[in-house]
């Protein structure tokens, strides 16, 4: 089994010694594209058949002159630094390139690659591990500002919502309504008040006549209104019905909260938790002499 590498950068994979790779903090510099990266993020373990070799290429030797077959040829090691020291020398280095050729001449007719060393490639700058994390360090700023994103999004979405549902969030949670108003104060909106008119009921009503003797056209309709609900309630419109003698239908309206609140009443246009209100109108029956009336509970 081997370790291999691989270069983000490039792709291409080196063989890496365990022991190198420690030694240079897990640092490796690719040779083909020059970039530094952490080894050990890429670090694989692999069958060492699988590992296919790449040669280099160098000048042709005496030996590989009489080969057409030889295609490429091992890299003799540098040695400039190195002085011969006597002919005996001279003529044992010339037998082992020799050597060194026929044997690279069979390894590639019986198509097993040949196996350079490979080792980590040392880089020109003193490269540190602080340096590594400061290069990595530069794309946060990106990663800050998808996230920063995504909170803005969300808080927007939130906003949305709550405009969307103020009023249920009024009724569920009536503690938020002092909230939500300085909220729609700042969009411009208002939080209406539940309405719920299976939670109402009248009380009592009546319709007599305001003055029998100088006003006896004039009828004034009384009713109390009584909020059964837990909470807070818009105040209801309602509906009149006069009907004749024989109980047939002879006129109807609709009233509004600003047909029947006096100018005292309408600054309180709702009706409080298990509280009552009265209401008071006055009609005209001059024309109909209407004998009944039939009154109704409704939001529009």
């Amino acid at each position: 089994m081997a370790l291999v590498t691989l270069c983000p950068g490039c792709g291409t994979t080196y063989k890496i010694i365990p022991e190198q790779l420690q030694s240079q903090s897990g640092l490796v510099r690719c040779g083909e594209c020059q970039v530094i990266f952490n080894g050990f993020a890429t670090l694989i373990t692999i069958d060492e058949s699988e590992i296919q070799y790449q040669s280099t290429f160098v000048e042709k030797t005496a030996a590989s002159d009489n080969s057409d077959e030889i295609k490429e040829s091992v890299h003799l090691a540098d040695t400039s630094h190195c002085e011969l020291q006597a002919d005996t020398s001279a003529a044992f280095q010339s037998d082992h390139v020799q050597d060194e050729a026929v044997k690279t001449t069979e390894s590639i007719e019986s198509g097993v690659g040949i196996e350079p060393s490979y080792s980590l490639v040392p880089s020109p700058y003193n490269v540190s591990s602080s340096d590594f994390l400061s290069e990595v360090s530069q794309k946060s700023p990106q990663h800050w500002g998808w996230k920063f994103g995504n909170i803005a999004l969300f808080i927007l979405l939130i906003a949305q919502v709550i405009y969307m549902y103020r009023a249920d969030l009024a009724i569920i949670a009536p503690q938020s309504r002092p909230y939500l108003e300085q909220y729609c104060n700042i969009l411009g909106c208002t939080v209406p008040l539940p309405g719920n008119v299976q939670l109402l009921s009248i009380v009592s009503s009546d319709m007599t006549v305001r003055d029998p003797e100088t006003q006896p056209e004039v009828a004034t309709l009384t009713a109390v209104v009584r909020n059964h609900a837990p909470v807070t309630q818009a105040l209801p419109a309602l509906k009149l019905l006069l009907t004749d003698m024989h109980n047939q239908l002879l006129a109807s309206r609709i009233f509004t909260t600003t047909d029947y609140l006096t100018k005292a009443q309408n600054q309180k246009a709702a009706i409080q938790p298990n509280q009552e209100i009265i209401i008071q109108i006055y009609l005209d029956n001059s024309q109909l002499k209407s004998t009944g009336y039939q009154l109704e509970l409704l939001y529009l």
